[in-house]
Formats: C-alpha cells, structure tokens, sequence
C-alpha cells in the first residue's frame, strides 16, 4: 500500500538522523462532565485530585533547538517535521500539515476554504529580517446578487445558500507561498496528505462527533459510508476525491484545481454565481502587513479585511500597565482596553486603511460598517525550520464544514465565508455585491524583539473571538513572562451574543446590544466575583472548551523554540527536533 510505503520511507529517513531528535506531544482529553462542581474550578493541580473537569488536560510545553511545528491534529505535524527533516522549509512543513488537515479535518478546513499567513524571513546577507503577509481570500462569483436574496425575504444569507459562497483562496494561497518559500517539490509537499486520503486515515473523535451535523445531507454520503455506523468503532476513512484533487494540484498547480475536475463541479454546484473568469482570476496577494510597538516588541498582522487590527488597538492600550497575569485587575484592564477600542470594528472591512484606524485618524470618508456573524471552524498551523524561517497559516470552513455544500464528486467543502463575511444591508461595506472579498476573522500574530529576531508566532480559531484570544496570550507570554503552557491553561474571557440561530453564537458586535462577557469556570471564584463586583454580569462557561478557542503559540527562549499545545484542542500535535 502507498501509505506504509510512504511511512516506512518516513521512519527509514528519521533513524539515520543521528543529530537530531524527533519528539511529538499528543494531548487527549477526557469527555466533558456537566455535573463538575463550581467550587472546585480554582487551580490546575487541584482539579486534578478534585473530580472530572471539562475537557480538561494541562497544557505541555517542549523546547527544541531546531525546528518546530504545531497543529491541531499529530498526523499533520508529523508530515510537517517529515518534510522539515528531508529539506523542506517552513513553508513545505505548514502546506504539507494543511493539506493532510484538509483530509483528515474537513470539518475544519480544507480545499474550499480560505487561508491567510505571515512569513517571517530571518536577517541575511540580502537585507534585514522581514515579515511578508499573504492574503488568500477569494470573492463573492460575478453572479453574486443582495438584491435576489432580499427579494426572497432574508434578512441575513442562509449558510447553505448560494450566496454564502466565494471562491476558495486556501489552494492559490498554497501556491502562492511555495512558489517564494518552497524548497521541495509541491508533489513531495502534498504527498503524505494524497496517501492519507487514499490508504485511509483513523477518524477522530471531533470528526465523527461533527459529522452528525450532516449526517443524512448528500454531502455527507462519503463521510457517512465510513462514519455511519460509528458506535465503538475507529474506521479509517478514505477521501478519493480528495486524492484526485491534490494530485491534480502537485502536477498541474493552479490549472488542476481551478480549471479542473473540482473547478468544473464547482462551477455547476453554484448554479451561475461562479463564472469562467471568477475561478481563473488570481486570488493570493502579498501585501505590507500592518505593524506596531507594543510590550518592547513588534507586532505584526494581516492587513485588511482580516481582523488582526482589532488585537493590535487593544493592546496598544496596554503599554506601561503593571498587572500581574491572571488577577482581577489583569482581566479587567483587557476587557477595557476591549471596550475602548471596540469603535474600530466599525472599519472592519475590505480596501480601508486600517494604519489610519490605529492611529486614531480615520477619515471621515472612510465608510463604516454592520458587524455579522462570523464561523468558529478554522485552524492554525505554526512551522519554524532550522534556518530561521517561520511561518504561521490560519485556514477556514467558516462553519463545521462550511456551507454544508460539497462537490459530489471530490467531495470537498465549500466555506460559507459569504455567508458570516457579508451582509444584506443596503449600501453597506460589507453588503454582498459581486466579485467582493468578504471580511475575515483570521488573525495570525508574529512579534520580534527590539533585534528584529522573532520572538512569538501565534494563531487561533475562535471566529470572532480570535482577537481577544491572541490579546490575551500575548500580554500573559511577551508583557508579563509567562511560559505558553501557563498562557494556554489561563482562564479565558470572551465578548460573546445569546442570539440562537443556523449562525448563531458568532454575531457578538450585531445590532446595538451590548455584547455579554463570559470566562471559563476553572477561574478562581474569588477573582470570578470581584470582576462581577467590578464590571458587572460575567457568565462561566465550560473550563477548557475548544469553545473557548483552540490556540498555538511558540515563543524563542534561551536559544530553543518552546511550543505548547493548547488543552482545549481534543488531540493537539506539537513536533520537531
């Protein structure tokens, strides 16, 4: 078989490295236990003798001198490492771990999503150290239309529909990034991946839980023939479609999967939305990413529409503050600064100049925006190699498996970024029009030191939440020292709406509600009250749900990258050597 094949090729290459170290970390966490008792959400070790905790693990920590790699799931990050170990740079390892994830977490990710990513660039003989940000965010088809979807009475555009559909940027993004990073073959980088999708791979827990959410729709009869009859059994599914796809893509680039088998099912699913010229329009840009200093460093994101700019406007209003990471006072200086800054989200969108935003001067030509719902499926995947290069990819579905739409053949999902980047409101920035990038939640992080030497890579899902996310965890590791494991363990807090709805739990900033605060239960009921006391309702939501986000973070210390999974993630692979 092309998989133990491939896998005695893999550990054939590890055991002749006689200098290195291969090590993965596999976090597991037990079931969630609602009956879990309040008084006993105060500190990690005492959870640990004191009963069952909601999907509770601590959080491990690995130092490694050379390479590094996380994500969310060990088949990938061992792919990456695999590709770190014969030659590959940062950016094979991070292609070749999302492409095993677009496999493997099809729920999460995938071929029919989007992707964003910053690459750092250490200093050489060619010029200083740099940060280059690269967009993948494809647009709404040329048929894309508010006026038809008003017309038939929404007010808001269906997950499902067609127009909660854009072109997938993930696959051009890939490109995109191996053509100026890459150093092995795309066919090597995408090769673990092909096997996995063809030899099978075993289906996680999250997978077969997700999958009931389409259960029973067309797009699941592939999953669901492997997935359907799940009960104390781990089947090794098979994506032959998917398969086809990414060979296609190894061999003809851009053309084998735009211009395709799964370009052409692509095409008739969207039923007019998506035109020739949509799909053969390139979608990946290299842009300025947008900077600033904060805590010593600098901070470093994506540019507009993505939402990075949100962390950074928080931050900033943190410099010079003395709070010690976790107390009372910790959390409400960030839930303020928060608050301050949440007028930004009025620009949150595409073709605005969002340094003007930060620096407080925004013209008052510069048209503001309604906030929608965003999607809480997406991934992040960080890879540094032995040279110094560094790179951190964010990639989503939008939803659990996007829109719910498949091609039937390839079977792969496409996200509903449409849907949770567009709205329907006449004149607005973000209304649905055609060939519009939608705006986007994905927020990857780097920071350097006053050196210019990297310091921190960072990236999370969490759907609107994924600023606050990052803010936190980067105050805890670069202002007040903690080490990752302690950041990713902290008790999170979350701006949050109790709107029900198919998009529901994502639409925080909808509306002129003010939007209710929540924090994970493990926090220490003493510091629970005196944020109540002090700011008014705090709601406790399950300790170390992947709710609550689902984290990476690597900070440089003492020569050695250290890397941590995050406990919320149900199986979190960190590798390297």
């Amino acid at each position: 078989m092309q998989a133990n094949r491939l896998k005695s090729r893999i550990n054939s290459a590890d055991s002749t490295a006689k200098s290195t170290k291969l090590a993965v970390i596999l976090i597991l966490h037990p079931l969630y236990h609602a009956d879990y008792p309040a008084n006993r959400r105060n500190r990690p070790w005492q959870r640990l003798f004191l009963g069952p905790v909601p999907y509770f693990s601590p959080s491990f920590s690995e130092l490694f001198p050379n390479a590094a790699v996380s994500s969310i799931d060990p088949l990938a990050s061992q792919a990456a490492v695999h590709l770190l170990r014969n030659g590959g740079s940062a950016v094979d390892a991070a292609i070749g771990a999302n492409a095993v994830l677009s496999v493997t977490a099809p729920d999460q990710c995938g071929l029919g999503g989007d992707l964003v990513a910053l690459v750092y660039s250490p200093p050489s003989s060619r010029g200083p150290a740099q940060v280059q940000s690269l967009q993948a965010i494809g647009t709404s088809g040329s048929g894309a239309s508010a006026e038809f979807l008003r017309a038939d009475g929404h007010r808001t555009i269906p997950r499902s529909s067609l127009g909660a559909l854009t072109v997938p940027g993930a696959v051009d993004g890939w490109l995109a990034l191996h053509h100026k990073f890459g150093k092995l073959r795309l066919d090597q980088v995408l090769e673990i991946a092909v096997s996995y999708a063809t030899d099978g791979f075993p289906a996680s827990s999250r997978l077969r839980r997700n999958f009931e959410q389409i259960r029973g729709l067309a797009s699941g009869a592939e999953l669901g023939g492997f997935l359907g009859t799940m009960a104390g059994t781990t089947p090794l599914v098979r994506r032959p479609g998917v398969a086809r796809t990414l060979l296609a893509i190894s061999k003809l680039g851009r053309e084998g999967f735009y211009a395709g088998e799964f370009g052409a099912e692509l095409m008739k699913l969207s039923d007019g939305v998506f035109r020739p010229d949509d799909l053969a329009r390139p979608i990946a840009r290299f842009a300025t990413p947008l900077e600033a200093n904060i805590f010593g460093h600098v901070l470093t994101t994506n540019p507009a529409p993505s939402a990075g700019f949100l962390i950074l406007g928080a931050l900033a209003q943190l410099s010079g503050t003395t709070a010690t990471a976790g107390d009372a006072n910790w959390y409400i200086e960030l839930i303020e600064a928060f608050r301050t800054t949440s007028w930004m989200r009025g620009y949150h969108h595409d073709n605005v100049d969002l340094a003007s935003v930060l620096a407080g001067t925004v013209s008052p030509n510069v048209v503001r925006t309604h906030t929608v719902s965003a999607g809480p499926d997406t991934t992040a995947i960080t890879a540094i190699d032995a040279n110094g290069l560094a790179v951190v990819i964010v990639q989503s579905n939008g939803h659990a498996f996007g829109s719910r739409l498949a091609t039937p053949d390839t079977n792969i999902f496409i996200h509903d970024r449409g849907a949770v980047g567009f709205n329907l409101i006449a004149g607005d920035a973000n209304e649905l029009k055609p060939k519009a990038r939608p705006r986007h939640t994905l927020s990857p992080m780097m920071a350097q030191d006053a050196n210019g030497d990297l310091a921190l890579v960072a990236g999370t899902m969490g759907g609107d939440r994924q600023p606050s996310i990052l803010a936190q965890l980067i105050t805890a590791t670069l202002r007040d020292r903690s080490e990752p494991s302690d950041a990713l363990v902290q008790p999170r807090f979350a701006f949050t709406s109790t709107s029900v709805g198919d998009l529901s739990g994502f639409d925080t900033y909808d509306g002129t509600q003010e939007p209710a605060i929540t924090c994970e239960e493990h926090l220490s009921s003493s510091i629970f009250d005196e944020l109540i006391g002090r700011i008014g309702v705090v709601t406790p939501t399950p300790a170390f749900s992947p709710e609550s986000g689902v984290a990476h973070v690597t900070l440089r210390r003492s020569n050695s990258w250290i890397i941590a999974a995050d406990p919320r993630s149900e199986a979190a692979g960190i590798a390297g050597y």
